[in-house]
This record gives structure tokens, sequence and C-alpha cells, in this order.
């Protein structure tokens, strides 16, 4: 259960929460052309093509990668998944996507309540303008960071330019309010030169991880298949256990940005064992704006 939020808590939610419908609800000019779909009818992000979606896109980037030179890959900008900055040693920092989730939101805050962490919620922004109520108590919450997720979480390598900066316009208009520092992180990791300059010039900092959770691909039974172990670099001790699989990446990396999901139920079902668990382990968390992280962020 959530604890109970002050007076002012609440009056600074139900403002942002205002705050976040009226924004939603200016035209964005430049991109309505080119829009994938109204406010009321932007589906919600799908969960049970979700894993099939993230497979997919993560077998193409593998591949990709494993098959152009790393100059190559760097200066085409299709990537800003991984961070090659190593990690401040000791320091963690969790990060969730796909939200705001009703239930799921509510409970991650309260974990962090509960162990006096901090975390990021980076906010598909059609899902953020039909629950502003929860993207207003992700915002509200002191230990809790508001980044963008995009308006509909599409694979930005799929996708024209003019969607792209559709994407990143309507999703700034709609959560720019709710963010400081602005923070984005791309679908998939997948990028394009194009968006990152408009998202920079826009003032945001890109922000990908440094330890994949691969919480889509233990959600349906806890555990990992071979192949789906191979993709997320899962080592085979671990492939039944979700937890032993993150403390395990995160101690390799002697810590860093740790990327999980907020849609996925086994990821909520083991997330207060696994702040304990890092804990235990000696590790510290910080927020993603901690001036440790600035030179993880793009």
């Amino acid at each position: 259960m959530l604890a109970v939020k002050t007076p002012s808590r609440l009056l600074l939610c139900c403002g942002l929460a205002a705050a976040l419908g009226q924004a939603a609800s200016q035209p964005v000019a430049a991109a309505a052309a080119s829009a994938p779909a109204t406010a009321s009818s932007a589906p919600e992000h799908p969960h049970r093509g979700h894993v099939v979606e993230i497979r997919a896109a993560r077998v193409r980037s593998l591949s990709e990668q494993m098959n152009q030179p790393a100059e190559a890959l760097r200066q085409s900008c299709r990537f800003e998944s991984d961070i090659a900055t190593p990690p401040p040693p000791g320091l963690v920092s969790l990060s969730f996507d796909d939200g705001p989730e009703p239930g799921a939101t509510e409970a991650i805050l309260a974990l962090l309540d509960k162990h006096q962490v901090p975390a990021s919620f980076f906010l598909i922004a059609s899902k953020a303008q039909r629950h502003p109520e929860l993207a207003a108590l992700v915002k509200a919450h002191p230990r809790a960071l508001v980044g963008n997720h995009s308006w509909s979480h599409p694979n930005f390598h799929d996708i024209p330019a003019v969607r792209q900066a559709s994407e990143v316009e309507r999703s700034d208009a709609t959560l720019a309010a709710l963010q400081a520092p602005k923070l984005f992180r791309y679908p998939y990791g997948n990028a394009s030169c194009e968006a990152n300059a408009d998202l920079q010039q826009r003032g945001y900092r890109i922000v990908g991880w440094h330890v994949d959770s691969c919480d889509w691909a233990f959600d349906k039974t806890g555990s990992i298949d071979a192949h789906e172990a191979k993709i997320c670099g899962v080592d085979k001790a671990n492939r039944e256990h979700f937890i032993d699989h993150v403390v395990a990446a995160v101690k390799a990396r002697r810590g860093g940005i740790v990327l999980m999901h907020e849609i996925h139920p086994n990821t909520l079902a083991k997330l207060d064992t696994l702040i304990e668990r890092l804990l235990a382990e000696g590790f510290r968390f910080a927020p993603l704006n901690a001036a440790e992280f600035e030179p993880s962020l793009r």
C-alpha cells in the first residue's frame, strides 16, 4: 500500500494532473499532419505483443552491431542503448520504462519509499495523457524522476524522419512540464541522428542503460530459454533466477543504470527482493540527475 500523502502532496498531484491534461490537449501544429493517432485513439502499449517486439528488435540490433565496425555504428547514431561509459563504482540507478501503468506505478513508488531509494520512470506520453493522475504522482514523489519514452513507443528504425519528429514533439508537449531535468530514452534503444539532434535542441539528455534486466524475457514463466538467454547475455546458471541475473550483471559492471519495465508482473513481484539484494551487496542508489551519472548521459 502507498503511504498516505500529505495535503501538500495531494495538491501538487492534482495541480500537475490538471497541467498534464491541459498540455496534452494543446495542438502540436508541426507534427499534426504526420501524427500516428489522435490523443483519444492512440493505442495503449501492447502488453501481449511487447515480448515479440522486443525480441525482434534485440535480434536485429545485435546482428547489426556484430556486423558493422564500431565507428560506423557511432556515426550512424542508430543505437542509444548500451552505455559504453563505465558507471560510477558502487552506484545503481533504477529505471522503469513503458508506464504509467495503473497499479504498477503506485506499487513501485511504495517500494521506493520502503527502501528509501530513487528511480526514474520513462513514460509513454500517450499513456501519461490517459493517466495524468499517475504521471503527476510520479512527478510529486521525492525519489522519482519523470523521463520521456516517446509518444506511442514505435521502433525509430522502422519509421520515417517526419514520424520520428512527431513522436518527439508530441511527447515533449505532453511531458515537458513534468520533467526536470529533461531525459529521453528511445523505445528499444533504437535511435537516429535526426532525432538525436531534435532532442538535444529541446534540452534533452539521452539515456541508455548499463544493465538490461531482460525482464521481458523472464516475465511469462520466471525463467528464460537458451535462445533468449543468449540474446540477453544471461548466464546459464541464472536462466531460472531473474534476481540472480540482475545482481550478477550489476556486480559485473560494478553498478550502473538498470533497465526494467513497469508492465511486467514478474518484475514487480521480484523488485522488493532485488533492491534488498543489491543493498546487501553494498550498492548505493542514486538518481539519474546525480553528478556521478553525468558522464553516462548523452
